[in-house]
């Protein structure tokens, strides 16, 4: 069998053109295609490398502008927050303002209340003017009033009647209970307007002064002692 021969090319290399001088190198086909193969090789992984990193920038771009996007929606959300933070500060604030309002008013009507069961009040609605000689009645501490007939004598607090005594000829006798430890007593010879058990206040009507009844005593009981009326009424009226 004969042995074909290989086809070999020459390379020429001129070294110095004004020399002239060149050299020649023989390159067998296989060589040659194998040179080639190689460059074709580089050429593709580098333009491989290439399409990886394009890709990869274009996949950072990507993320980077989804992190934008998402930064964007927290921004606007945490802005959200802070509006709704805000108004819901204000509502607590005015729902504290309320509260603390009607917790005002409350304790406010409720002192009221209770001020309104202390007998400071004046027992006569209208003028009335009293002895200073005269400060006790049956031995204990009291006012005497005088006032023009038609007037009308009236509780100086709130509170309920817990009994009437007496008769037109001796003179009658109201005393209420506070029910706070303070008492009041009232004495005039017109007949009472009010029965035991009533509920009364400052406004109720006990007596209408009378021609020839114009006196009223009037005493104060604290505690189950007499004290003197002027230490605790509003002697204004």
């Amino acid at each position: 069998m004969e042995k074909k021969d290989r086809d070999h090319y020459k390379v020429l290399i001129v070294l110095d053109q004004e020399k002239n001088s060149t050299k020649q190198f023989s390159v067998s086909l296989e060589v040659f295609i194998v040179f080639f193969v190689a460059i074709a090789l580089v050429m593709i992984a580098a333009l491989a490398y290439c399409y990886l990193l394009i890709e990869e920038r274009n996949a950072s771009n990507r993320r980077m502008k989804s992190f934008q996007v998402q930064n964007e929606e927290l921004v606007e959300q945490n802005t959200s927050l802070i509006k709704e933070n805000k108004e819901l500060q204000e509502k607590v604030t005015i729902l504290s303002d309320t509260v603390n309002n009607k917790v005002y008013q409350e304790e406010k009507r409720e002192a009221q209340m209770i001020q309104s069961y202390i007998p400071t009040g004046f027992p006569i609605k209208g003028a009335a003017s009293y002895n200073e000689e005269e400060k006790e009645l049956e031995g204990n501490p009291a006012v005497i009033f005088q006032a023009s007939a038609g007037t009308s004598v009236i509780a100086t607090a709130n509170g309920t009647v817990s009994s009437i005594a007496g008769s037109a000829e001796a003179g009658y006798i109201v005393m209420i209970d506070h029910g706070n430890g303070y008492y009041t007593v009232y004495r005039n010879n017109a007949e009472p307007r009010v029965k035991e058990g009533d509920s009364v206040t400052g406004e109720t009507t006990l007596f209408h002064i009378e021609t020839g009844n114009e006196t009223l005593g009037y005493q104060i009981i604290q505690e189950e002692k007499f004290i003197d009326p002027l230490d605790l009424m509003d002697i204004s009226g």
